[in-house]
C-alpha cells in the first residue's frame, strides 16, 4: 500500500486526472460487461435462481417480461386446495369437482404444452413420461386425445385416500419444474419483452462520450493519417456502441481494452503477474505449434512440387513468353556498358598497357634485324591505331541498329543454350539436388521445439549442416608411448 501511495503522489495533476479516469472506465466496463453476462445468461440460469436465490427472480423477472404461467400456476393451486380439502371431510361433490378440474388442467398441459415458450421443451418431456408411467402407458400414447383423457382419469382417482396418495407422493423435482415455468409477454412486434436497454442505457451513454472523447483526442494529436481511421481501428467499440440487442455481445471484446488499459497503468500488476505470465507462455506455445505445422506442410508440398519437376515447366512457362524483353534489356545493358566513355576510356588504357608488355616480352621482335630503339616505338604507334580503330569500330557498331540485332542474336543464342542446351539437365539436377537440401534443412530449423529447451539462454542444438568432424590430432610417436609426456 505504501508503494502504491508514493506512486500517487509522484504523477502530476494531469497523469492523474489521466489514471483517474481510466479506472474509473475500468470499473464501467467490468460492471457493464457483469451486467451483459448476467442477462445473456438469466434465462438459462434462471431455475436455479428461482429455488436458490428468488430474490433475483423476483428483482429480474419483470426486465425480462416473466410472469408465472397462468396454466401451471392454476394447476399448482388447483393441487394446493385439493390436499387442504382431503385435510378435513370434503364432501363428494366438491371433491369431484376439485378431482375434474386437476384431471382438465392436465389434459390442457399434456395437450397445449406450456413449457414450449419458455424453451423448457426436456421438462415437458420429462413430465410426459411420468404421466404415462402412472396412468401405466406410454408417452407416445398420450399424443391421443381419448388414450390421453383415460391416463389423467387413472392419474387422478376418485377415490379420496387414492388421490390423497397420489398427491403425497407427487415428484418434487416435477413440482419444481412447474414452480419455476414462467411466461414471457411480447411487444407490438411480437417479440419477447426485454427491458435491459433501460439498464444499458447509462453506460451506453458513457460509452458513447469517451469514444468520441477518444476520437476528438486521436484527431488532436494525429494518431491516424485520415479522421475515418480510428473508428475503423477500434470497430469492436463501434459495434458494442450500437444500440441493438444482436450487436451487445460485442461488448465483451471491450475486454481486450480493459485489459490493455489495466496493463498501461502504472498502478496495476497486470502482464507481470503469474497467471499473465502463464497465459503467454501457453499462447506462445499454441502460436510456435500453429505457425511450426503450416511451415513443415508448405515446406513438404514445395519439396513435392519440386521433385515432381513443377518447378521447370513453371520457369520455363514464365521466361519464356517474355524472352524477347529479356534478349533486348541484356543487350541494351551491353550497348549502354560498351559506349561508355569511361568504360571505353579504362579499355584502351588496359589494351595499350597490354600492347607494350607484349611489345618488350616478344621473341620474334627480337630476331628482326632492326633496333630495337626504331622497331618497339613503330610497333606500339602501330598497334595503338589498330586498337582504337577496333574499339571504335565495336563502338559504332554496337550503336547501330544492325549491330544490335546481331547482338541479339549472340544473346538469344546464349539462352537457349543455358534453357535448352545439352547442359541444362546437370544444371537442373545441380539446382534440384541444392533446393532439396535447404528445404530440409529448414524442415530441420522448424521442428525444432524452442518452447521445449530447458533454458532459453542456452543454445539450441546443432543443425545438421553446423556439425563438423573433428579432426584427428597429429601426434608424434614419442607422444603415442608416452602419454604423459604428451600432457
Amino acid at each position: 500500500m505504501k508503494w502504491l501511495i508514493a506512486k500517487l503522489r509522484g504523477l502530476e495533476r494531469r497523469e492523474k486526472w489521466r489514471l483517474a479516469w481510466d479506472l474509473f472506465m475500468v470499473w464501467v466496463a467490468l460492471i457493464n460487461l457483469w451486467m451483459i453476462l448476467f442477462d445473456l445468461t438469466y434465462l438459462w440460469l434462471r431455475p436455479i435462481y428461482f429455488h436458490y436465490v428468488p430474490v433475483i427472480t423476483r428483482i429480474y423477472d419483470p426486465v425480462k417480461g416473466i410472469e408465472p404461467h397462468p396454466l401451471t400456476e392454476q394447476f399448482l393451486e388447483t393441487i394446493d386446495a385439493t390436499r387442504q380439502l382431503l385435510l378435513g371431510k370434503p364432501a363428494p361433490r366438491e371433491l369431484e369437482r376439485q378431482v375434474q378440474k386437476l384431471r382438465e388442467l392436465s389434459f390442457r398441459i399434456v395437450e397445449e404444452n406450456p413449457f414450449q415458450r419458455s424453451g423448457r421443451k426436456g421438462t415437458y418431456e420429462v413430465l410426459l413420461e411420468a404421466t404415462a408411467r402412472q396412468a401405466g402407458t406410454t408417452a407416445d400414447a398420450l399424443r391421443n386425445p381419448r388414450q390421453l383423457e383415460h391416463a389423467v382419469q387413472v392419474l387422478w382417482p376418485d377415490d379420496p385416500g387414492a388421490l390423497r396418495y397420489r398427491l403425497d407422493h407427487l415428484d418434487p423435482s416435477i413440482l419444481r419444474s412447474l414452480k419455476s415455468n414462467y411466461y414471457r409477454t411480447r411487444d407490438r412486434w411480437g417479440r419477447p419483452t426485454d427491458r435491459f436497454w433501460m439498464l444499458d442505457l447509462p453506460f451506453l451513454l458513457v460509452f458513447w462520450l469517451e469514444f468520441l472523447v477518444r476520437w476528438a483526442l486521436a484527431l488532436r494529436r494525429r494518431t491516424y493519417a485520415r479522421w475515418f481511421f480510428f473508428p475503423i481501428f477500434n470497430w469492436y467499440d463501434v459495434l458494442g456502441l450500437l444500440p441493438s440487442d444482436y450487436f451487445r455481445p460485442f461488448r465483451l471484446l471491450r475486454l481486450v481494452s480493459v485489459y490493455m488499459r489495466l496493463r498501461r497503468s502504472e498502478l496495476s500488476n497486470i502482464g507481470k503477474d503469474y497467471f499473465s505470465r502463464t497465459v503467454a507462455y501457453f499462447s506462445n506455445i499454441l502460436t510456435e505449434e500453429v505457425s511450426d505445422r503450416v511451415a513443415l506442410r508448405i515446406l513438404s508440398e514445395l519439396e513435392e512440387e519440386i521433385q515432381d519437376g513443377t518447378h521447370v515447366h513453371i520457369v520455363r512457362a514464365t521466361v519464356e513468353p517474355r524472352r524477347p524483353d529479356i534478349e533486348r534489356v541484356i543487350v541494351d545493358e551491353i550497348v549502354a556498358v560498351v559506349t561508355d566513355g569511361e568504360t571505353m576510356a579504362r579499355l584502351r588504357e588496359l589494351l595499350h598497357l597490354n600492347l607494350e608488355n607484349a611489345v618488350k616480352d616478344s621473341e620474334r621482335l627480337r630476331t628482326v634485324p632492326i633496333p630495337n630503339a626504331v622497331l618497339q616505338p613503330l610497333i606500339t604507334v602501330v598497334g595503338e591505331i589498330v586498337v582504337d580503330a577496333s574499339v571504335e569500330s565495336m563502338v559504332s557498331t554496337l550503336a547501330s541498329e544492325d549491330g544490335k540485332l546481331a547482338l541479339q542474336e549472340i544473346v538469344g543464342s546464349v539462352l537457349g543454350e543455358v534453357f535448352y542446351g545439352p547442359a541444362v539437365t546437370e544444371i537442373e539436377r545441380l539446382a534440384k539436388g541444392i533446393t532439396l537440401e535447404v528445404i530440409s534443412h529448414m524442415k530441420d530449423v522448424v521442428a525444432v521445439k524452442k518452447w521445449a529447451l530447458p533454458d532459453q539462454d542456452k543454445p539450441r542444438p546443432p543443425m545438421p549442416w553446423e556439425t563438423t568432424v573433428e579432426e584427428p590430432s597429429a601426434t608424434t610417436p614419442d607422444e603415442e608411448h608416452h602419454p604423459d609426456v604428451a600432457t
